[in-house]
């Protein structure tokens, strides 16, 4: 893939991108090919919460000057929005690598089919152990899809984010600190 640069100054490789392991299909039985669907389905869903993310730092850029109610507010109207949605907000505000631009579009041409059409559209595949096979390596490129997208926007928020004082290190410890809530609530 070529390198493409943006208006947030940063040069961008899609496939740079250090992904989590896609699973090998095993036994490609039903249970298989719904396992490896709720796995891209988590992706997509990871991929869209990126672009909420950084659509929420690129409007702080504008309003930055927000209550904490104000803030809420506007994450939660961002949260509820569509993929689509969000993605034209952010094309009409951020000049994007071109090259990031043609994945999130396929990202979410992808996204809605999965969502909305994937099980209809092969559901002649999912008849035989040959055709569940098929399925579960068209899964398995839109695991990988989605993985680059959530990646490729997340670092896209760092850029932004880091205007506001916010690093990679503080948003690890800010998570690490929520866990560490977590396991104390489940464990009392």
């Amino acid at each position: 893939m070529r390198n493409s640069t943006g208006s947030l100054g940063i040069t961008m490789r899609l496939d740079d991108f250090e992904l989590k392991p896609i699973p090998d299909a095993e036994s490609s039985d039903e249970k298989e090919v719904f396992a490896f669907f709720g796995l891209a389905s988590f992706n997509a869903q990871c991929a869209e919460k990126s672009l909420v993310n950084f659509t929420m730092a690129y409007k702080l850029i504008d309003q930055s000057s927000l209550t904490q109610e104000q803030w809420l507010e506007l994450y939660e109207h961002l949260n509820s929005q569509t993929f689509g949605r969000l993605l034209n907000q952010i094309k009409t505000k951020v000049q994007l690598p071109d090259e990031l631009v043609e994945h999130l579009n396929l990202s979410l041409q992808k996204r809605n089919c999965l969502a909305h059409d994937f099980f209809y559209d092969h559901a002649v595949l999912m008849s035989d152990e040959s055709g569940r096979k098929k399925v579960i390596k068209k899964l398995q490129k839109l695991i990988k899809l989605f993985q680059i997208t959530d990646l490729a926007v997340e670092s896209l928020s760092l850029k932004v984010w880091k205007k506001f004082g916010i690093t990679e290190e503080w948003i690890e410890e800010e998570m690490r600190k929520q866990y560490q809530e977590y396991n104390s609530s489940i464990n009392t």
